[in-house]
């Protein structure tokens, strides 16, 4: 699957008890900058899994839990893919199995507004991002991505699928060994909060 976005898969209600639920769950301390609050979808009594698990499978059909994280962000995250093999390349809490079946990264927006944005590239982790970059710009604009001034040569001149601003509701799902990007909504004095989770 390339990267999908489902809209109005969750309801507002949905969205409200996500945050209900969270708001008085530790957090797991295991990332600078990150709130991290574990996110038990392999527990079929857990809250999250009575949610998500019959709204998933009507998109994906049978699929199985790898890791995931309730998260609320201070600090976007550079340039990066979720693969096993290249995701240590960036503090993280996530603990990857070697099972790949959909291979899939799910994204759920607790928040909303064009400060948000993710951007999936038609780059993966098997890849040589030098021999990826287009000889023109893409569309993005530098001062969105002040948190990549060094990955910025690169990054504005990778071909891009999807630009996704958030949208509370919505699914964002794409390939894990996609490469992509955050933009920089801590400019904005904002906090992003948002589910992800991954699926073998």
């Amino acid at each position: 699957m390339s990267s999908r976005i489902f809209q109005n898969v969750l309801q507002p209600e949905d969205i409200s008890a996500i945050l209900e639920f969270y708001q008085h769950k530790p957090d797991a301390k295991t990332e600078s900058y990150v709130i991290n609050k574990n996110f038990e979808y392999h527990i079929p009594e857990d809250f999250s899994y009575q949610l998500l698990h019959g709204k998933i499978e009507k998109i994906l059909g049978p699929h199985e839990f790898d890791t995931g994280a309730y998260k609320e962000c201070i600090k976007p995250y550079p340039l990066h893919s979720d693969s096993p093999e290249t995701h240590s390349g960036i503090e993280s809490v996530m603990s990857f199995g070697t099972k790949k079946n959909l291979n899939l990264a799910i994204l759920i927006p607790l928040v909303e507004g064009d400060e948000f944005c993710t951007v999936v590239f038609d780059c993966y982790s098997t890849q040589d991002l030098k021999n990826k970059q287009q000889p023109t710009p893409n569309q993005l604009k530098q001062q969105d991505f002040g948190h990549c001034a060094n990955q910025w040569p690169m990054l504005n001149r990778l071909p891009i699928v999807d630009v996704y601003h958030w949208r509370v509701g919505d699914m964002f799902i794409w390939d894990r060994q996609q490469y992509h990007v955050s933009a920089d909504f801590a400019r904005y004095g904002l906090v992003k909060k948002f589910l992800i989770m991954f699926v073998a």
